[in-house]
């Protein structure tokens, strides 16, 4: 494995470890509910850029994107339910382009409910 694709791998994994610490830890405070979802979105941008080395890696990549990624990622049995990820990719960019409080406060909510246990099951 390339030093390039493990170096990626360890920063993702510490941001995830960092996320879950921030959700075992929420008070449910506004600036606890931030960071969890400043936290997923670099968690989630890691996730699917390190999934795309790993891809390239064993020359498996057919498209580039995080869209593309997750499709192969399920296509090579690296997740096993697509829509999900693909759920999760649609409240990463609804955070990273809107600033409605409302969906702020849904998508925290799915991050704490359904996202956090997608990566838990990729990272068993």
């Amino acid at each position: 494995m390339s030093n390039n694709l493990k170096e990626s791998y360890n920063t993702y994994k510490k941001a995830y470890l960092k996320l879950l610490n921030f959700i075992e830890e929420d008070d449910k405070t506004e600036t606890n509910q931030t960071a969890i979802i400043h936290a997923y979105e670099y968690t989630f941008e890691l996730w699917w850029r390190t999934v795309q080395k790993y891809l390239e890696y064993i020359g498996s990549v057919q498209d580039y994107g995080p869209s593309a990624t997750i499709k192969n990622a399920f296509q090579y049995g690296l997740i096993d339910d697509g829509q999900t990820w693909m759920d999760m990719l649609r409240d990463r960019n609804l955070t990273s382009h809107t600033y409605k409080e409302d969906i702020a406060n849904e998508i925290y909510t799915r991050i704490i409910t359904k996202h956090i246990n997608a990566l838990k099951k990729f990272n068993r």
